[in-house]
């Protein structure tokens, strides 16, 4: 009966991949990115036992000078929000398009600043439509654009 379960849960999550892994094959493609902005903010949070506690958002020099000098703050962890703004070509109309996604670190662990580049997957129908490259495209070369980058 346990294996059956466990066998039934495999199966399901097996089957939500291959599924996340066809619809990004199918329907999206790699695009460049060009970042317009980048907002970085930090919050603190502390779990003990059930309880969480968390701060506000904060910037992140501040966030790291209480965690490390205020009494109240010391034992909490400093975590990440950030929001980067992008412009990209659209492979389905073929326009400039803006967008925008929020991370709890950089894409490939590199600070980006306005200006810079960085891949996304674009919808080869819905022109507004994008999601962000994950470990999986990156270990197989499909971060990478072919071509139609802004």
């Amino acid at each position: 009966m346990r294996i059956g379960v466990y066998g039934m849960i495999a199966i399901g999550l097996a089957s939500f991949y291959a599924y996340r892994e066809f619809d990004k094959r199918v329907n999206f493609r790699p695009i460049d990115a060009r970042v317009s902005s980048v907002k970085e903010q930090c919050y603190m949070e502390k779990t003990e036992g059930n309880r969480s506690s968390t701060s506000d958002l904060l910037p992140c020099e501040l966030t790291e000078l209480l965690a490390r000098n205020h009494p109240k703050w010391q034992g909490y962890e400093i975590k990440h929000k950030i929001e980067i703004r992008f412009a990209y070509i659209s492979p389905a109309d073929g326009a400039a398009h803006e967008s925008n996604m929020q991370f709890a670190e950089y894409p490939d662990n590199r600070q980006l600043s306005s200006g810079d580049i960085f891949p996304v997957q674009a919808s080869r129908k819905e022109a507004n439509r994008t999601r962000a490259s994950d470990w999986v495209d990156r270990w197989l070369g499909r971060h990478a654009p072919r071509h139609g980058s802004i």
